[in-house]
């Protein structure tokens, strides 16, 4: 059964901006960019240790999110694997049969022991490249879980600008991402970001603001110029942008390929040789939210080299894999990824052996009439049916499209609630298609087990493998803790 997955052919991080970006950044790649020093083994001869988490006093262990939820007294974890889990006495014996010192972990009665969750298909070196910059979008590309701004208008990037620029030094190119243009002015036309209207703003210095989906931009006169005088600027292509902007007042898609090229060759060495302490930061961040596992969407053999080159570093808390974004298809390993809307008559030839990823994130961000509109003969993330065929299911973000937090995908997923702006629809409309919620056990299954299912992660916290699980400060199927707000602690 082969079938393409459009959803995948317009992602964001497949946009001719990153692309041409990518491209440019090969170009000026050499391996001595990267100074890396390889960290020392963390270890610090817990082998000699057998931590036993105790769940007996008013806490819980989950062990897994099934249709029977699993759980266990206590844990063992001896040098980063499970030894063993169960009752207590019987953890505590196999334990003490070892030759190593026994610690005790109580858990606290507000705490709960979960599956690390597994992040299937995002885009790290992607995602690192624009974190060197500003993000004015709905949450950041920091990979923070926050919630959705609620004042987001032009007030809110006029002042951003006006607070980046007072950052920045003399010259240098103010680069932004992640503005969503809809959300911002509620489908109406954003005059205030047009060429003209960034000029007023006398920001003495080249702007470029980049949609959320990476297909449009807005720009001031500067970064024009800045572009006309680069390498680019004798080419004949670049007479149809000027001219693009001018009759728009913004960059539409067929110029975005031709933005990249306001980034100076010195820009894009420190780009590449900052690639290192980026993508640490999105590992730790992601370490805070649970994540025991990235796996990263690759999708050109440059992007390949990086992440080979940056993840050998990145392994005191996390594992990687990666998956080619050309297999947009259900291929030899029965896997469909980016979906977010299907027809019925593609669910009916789904089976048994077919691991659907789901973009979830969309749904708290996608107006009623939206998708009522735009989506009349077709399903929006149809969690429900996916798994009453049969099929796996697992929640993807996309990241950096949405924010690193599996939990909130899993809340999204029970919920399909709008949590953008939710004045702006009255009651009926703010959950959106109810009929396809999860109940929170399936969606907790689909960024833990059912995600490592789909990306067909071995040995996921199983007797002898690497114990991947987290500490939360709430029971996440009894507390009424938002899921959003929870903290957790990987163990």
């Amino acid at each position: 059964m082969h079938f393409l997955n459009p959803m995948l052919q317009n992602h964001p991080m497949e946009s001719s901006f990153i692309q041409t970006w990518l491209n440019r950044l090969a170009d000026k790649y050499t391996p001595d960019l990267f100074t890396l020093q390889a960290r020392l083994d963390p270890m610090h001869k817990s082998d000699m240790h057998v931590d036993i988490y105790d769940a007996r006093h008013g806490s819980v262990i989950y062990t897994e999110f099934a249709d029977t939820v699993k759980t266990a007294e206590a844990i063992a974890v001896k040098n980063g694997r499970i030894l063993s889990f169960g009752h207590f006495q019987k953890v505590y014996q196999t334990a003490k049969h070892t030759d190593c010192i026994v610690r005790i972990q109580q858990l606290q009665p507000a705490q709960s022991m979960i599956p690390s969750c597994v992040h299937a298909h995002c885009y790290l070196i992607e995602s690192a490249l624009c974190r060197h910059y500003a993000d004015l979008g709905l949450y950041g590309l920091s990979g923070v879980a926050t919630r959705a701004s609620q004042d987001y208008g032009d007030d809110y990037v006029v002042n951003a600008l006006a607070y980046l620029d007072s950052s920045l030094a003399k010259g240098d190119c103010l680069f932004c991402f992640g503005l969503d243009p809809y959300l911002l002015n509620w489908g109406k036309p954003i005059e205030q970001l047009y060429v003209s209207a960034l000029d007023e703003l006398g920001l003495n210095r080249p702007l470029c603001i980049i949609s959320s989906d990476f297909a449009s931009a807005y720009v001031n006169s500067k970064l024009i110029e800045r572009i006309q005088e680069s390498a680019l600027g004798k080419s004949p292509s670049i007479k149809s942008f000027i001219d693009g902007v001018s009759q728009h007042g913004f960059v539409t898609a067929e110029g975005m390929s031709i933005l990249p090229w306001a980034f100076s060759d010195t820009e894009l060495i420190w780009q590449l040789s900052e690639l290192d302490a980026s993508l640490g930061i999105i590992v730790e961040q992601g370490a805070k939210q649970g994540i025991c596992h990235f796996e990263a969407a690759v999708q050109s053999q440059f992007v390949a080299l990086l992440f080979e080159s940056l993840a050998s570093f990145k392994n005191e808390s996390c594992t990687f894999s990666t998956y080619p974004t050309y297999q947009c298809h259900i291929d030899e390993l029965a896997r469909l990824d980016h979906c977010e809307v299907l027809k019925s008559a593609q669910l009916n030839r789904l089976s048994g052996k077919t691991s659907v990823g789901l973009t979830v994130g969309r749904l708290a961000t996608s107006g009623f009439k939206w998708v009522n509109d735009y989506h009349y003969d077709e399903l929006l993330v149809p969690a429900r049916s996916i798994l009453q065929s049969g099929c796996n299911l697992c929640l993807q973000s996309n990241f950096p499209s949405e924010p690193l937090s599996p939990l909130r995908l899993a809340e999204i997923a029970s919920e399909r609630d709008i949590e953008v702006m939710p004045a702006h629809y009255s009651c009926e409309q703010r959950t959106l298609d109810p009929s396809e919620r999860v109940t929170l056990v399936q969606a907790l299954n689909a960024v833990t087990h059912g995600a490592a299912r789909h990306i067909e992660l071995t040995g996921f916290n199983e007797i002898d493998s690497r114990a991947n699980f987290s500490i939360i400060n709430c029971d996440p199927l009894c507390s009424s803790t938002r899921l959003i707000d929870a903290k957790l602690q990987r163990i």
